[in-house]
């Protein structure tokens, strides 16, 4: 088990798309995790991210993207050691363990609340979040011109049964509707 064990989750009302792209850039990661370098294990796309960790930690971590209600719960894992001279974890003592889960769990609230007002920026509470935009299709190509038909218009007249539409409430006899005087054709109620 590892020393520093740290688990966080944030909601953001923005789409699970819009907050995985703030993760794809391997360019933008020193920004959140200026100490560690990070190597994808498991891009899941819209899903999250899983990487190994090497540099003041040796270990894995994990970025999963949630869809909920209408935006995403932002979960964040890091299980990892301080690395040895060959770069191998080692585990830390209990209370210095503690400092350092302590500070890696503010620092993972931190990233989680920047993006959350990055990402949520202008957005009234309460309100749902704008719409992802989404691309353009393509073109469609023409649909090739249909042929003549060869068959003669059917020169039948539709039944009546098949023409015109169901009269009545559905029952064999026919009653007027409520509210209407009875016609000569339906029968005098006795």
């Amino acid at each position: 088990m590892s020393s520093v064990d740290v688990v966080d989750e944030t909601f953001l009302a923005v789409p699970p798309a819009r907050v995985a792209a703030e993760f794809a850039d391997p360019a933008a990661w020193p920004r959140f995790w200026p100490d560690l370098r990070l190597n994808v294990m498991t891009d899941r796309g819209e899903n999250g991210y899983r990487w190994t960790v090497h540099g003041a930690l040796v270990g894995s971590m994990e970025v999963w993207l949630e869809p909920v209600l209408d935006g995403t719960l932002l979960h964040y894992y890091l299980r990892a050691d301080p690395p040895d001279q060959a770069g191998r974890p080692v585990a830390l003592p209990f209370r210095r363990a503690a400092v350092e889960i302590s500070r890696r769990q503010r620092a993972a609230k931190a990233i989680a609340l920047g993006l959350k007002d990055l990402l949520e920026a202008g957005r009234p509470p309460g309100e749902p979040p704008p719409p992802t935009p989404t691309p353009p299709l393509p073109p469609t190509p023409p649909s090739p011109p249909t042929p003549p038909s060869t068959e003669a218009p059917s020169t039948e007249a539709p039944s009546t049964a098949e023409a015109s539409p169901p009269t009545g409430n559905g029952s064999e006899q026919a009653h007027p509707a409520p509210g209407t005087a009875p016609s000569a054709e339906s029968p005098a109620n006795t």
